[in-house]
């Protein structure tokens, strides 16, 4: 694990192990750092492979350019969908690719919950949708200021995931968790701090100067964080695994709406005349 696997290469996604550190990188810059399935197979076949390395006490992530990540490839899962819908049948087949793509996203958020050690994103830039809501299910999160949060899946005919629609009223309160969830609004990355979302915002220009003490974190007994953490999230995590199940449900029905269709093709649109 020392190196890059070639899944992780062709997933678009770097992963390394030193000093007891492993570091993934979202490797997309032309596209944003966005998520298609290989890189959600990826991800989770690198926690599974930390989870069980006792040379890995820490894993930490982030992204490489401009972007943490900005969620889901929809141009990707569109043309997926797209080639199944020329028919009575093909609709069936493309509702099944959907339901499919819902399902190994929720896995996804599952690994998360589940992962048992210390867990660190580096926010380098901007993130949307997937990118935000899965904050909170890391241990630490530091950001870049010129990072932003934007979750805007109503405005694309979507809903909440990630257990955002749990644990965001949680941190940020009701209303603030409303702003954000169900109308959009985008928030710094000292909006996020103070919403509960960021641990720590470092100027953009030293946010290098976190890997030091994040390899720092790596040193530590491994059985104690170990120890800590599961107790720390113990409580919690039989909710936000019914939570994860719920919204994946809630999801499967919104990603085969004409709201959602209508609104990731104006998103396409807008892009288009920028």
């Amino acid at each position: 694990m020392n190196k890059p696997t070639m899944e992780s290469k062709e997933a678009a996604l770097d992963v390394s192990v030193e000093d007891r550190l492993c570091v993934v990188k979202f490797n997309r810059p032309h596209k944003k750092n966005a998520f298609r399935a290989k890189e959600y197979r990826a991800l989770m076949a690198t926690l599974d492979r930390a989870a069980g390395n006792p040379d890995v006490t820490v894993v930490a992530v982030t992204g490489e350019g401009d972007y943490f990540t900005s969620g889901n490839d929809f141009m990707e899962n569109l043309q997926n969908m797209g080639n199944h819908q020329s028919s009575a049948e093909g609709t069936e087949v493309g509702e099944k690719k959907s339901s499919s793509s819902v399902n190994l996203f929720r896995d996804f958020i599952s690994a998360l919950i589940n992962f048992p050690k210390p867990l660190v994103a580096v926010l380098n830039g901007p993130a949307v949708g997937m990118g935000v809501t899965m904050l909170p299910l890391f241990d630490v999160v530091y950001a870049s200021d010129k990072a932003t949060f934007h979750t805007p899946f109503v405005q694309l005919g979507l809903v909440a995931e990630g257990c955002s629609s749990y644990i965001f009223p949680r941190l940020m309160g009701m209303g603030k968790a409303a702003e954000v969830l169900l109308f959009g609004k985008k928030l710094t990355a000292e909006e996020a701090s103070d919403r509960g979302l960021v641990t720590e915002v470092l100027p953009h220009s030293n946010l290098h100067q976190i890997w030091p003490r994040i390899r720092e974190y790596a040193k530590l007994p491994l059985k104690t964080l170990l120890t800590v953490k599961e107790m720390m999230r113990a409580k919690d995590r039989e909710t936000l695994i019914k939570v994860n199940k719920m919204e994946m449900e809630y999801l499967k029905k919104a990603a085969r709406s004409e709201e959602a269709l209508t609104g990731i093709m104006n998103m396409f649109a807008k892009k288009s005349k920028l």
